[in-house]
């Protein structure tokens, strides 16, 4: 009897170890959402934004910089949200000055040097924020890529960079992609499912997850919306990139 005891006790432990292990395994979600501007105050991907802000779900948001206009201000009104434990719920990203294919990509070291600085500075005047991440447009990068950004001591992450940069350039590349859209603009919950389940054991550390709000149409955000849902049902946690590095990444 008192050995039966002893192997349930043992079980009971057991399991709730492997409990642990899968709650600690758990991806965090990082979400790269794209293309955003404001311009004549007007907010591109609004609707997604109030998705995400209504549910206190953290994103990161990568702007085109020569497409906002001096309105760009008036995005405080998100910026100033927090999450339930006070932190930013969005963060500015780097998403290049004009967004013209290739922007980074073979155009050489002089022309990135200036494409990233420039716009840089322009949302810092614009928006008053220093950015911190980087998502080259069309995921298109090279090495001048990586030296560009390993210039500028501020930047600490980069998305989707074809070159992994090393630990001497400083910044750290979020690789572990889950597509959530069919084509740009066009998120689908059961193609997103179909991609999770088979990425759910390959990326136990996190999963980045990219999608283009300003070009949400027809029942995209209905999509996008479910996709949210369904996370946060499943009890993840979410991340923007630059937060995701203060927090698991930062020597």
């Amino acid at each position: 009897m008192q050995l039966d005891l002893f192997r349930c006790g043992m079980l009971m432990v057991f399991a709730l170890s492997m409990a642990f292990t899968v709650t600690a395994q758990r991806a965090v979600i990082i979400l790269k959402l794209d293309d955003f501007y404001v311009k004549n105050n007007v907010i591109s991907g609004q609707q997604a934004l109030d998705t995400l802000a209504n549910r206190k779900v953290k994103a990161g948001l990568g702007f085109i910089a020569d497409r906002s206009d001096k309105t760009l201000v008036s995005f405080k009104q998100y910026l100033k949200l927090k999450t339930k434990t006070r932190e930013p719920l969005f963060e500015i990203w780097h998403h290049g000055l004009d967004h013209k294919n290739p922007e980074f990509f073979g155009t050489g070291y002089q022309y990135q040097k200036q494409h990233f600085d420039s716009a840089t500075q322009l949302m810092k005047l614009l928006s008053g924020v220093q950015m911190h991440s980087f998502g080259a447009p069309y995921n298109a990068s090279d090495s001048a890529t990586n030296r560009v950004i390993s210039e500028d001591k501020n930047y600490k992450v980069s998305m989707f960079n074809k070159i992994k940069p090393t630990e001497k350039e400083g910044f750290i590349n979020l690789s572990n992609r889950v597509n959530v859209e069919v084509t740009t603009g066009k998120p689908d919950y059961d193609y997103f499912i179909a991609n999770y389940e088979k990425s759910k054991l390959l990326y136990t550390d996190y999963m980045v997850l990219q999608a283009h709000p300003p070009h949400f149409k027809d029942d995209a955000i209905v999509q996008f919306t479910k996709i949210i849902d369904f996370l946060i049902a499943e009890g993840f946690s979410f991340e923007t990139p630059y937060s995701w590095y203060l927090k698991y990444q930062k020597h």
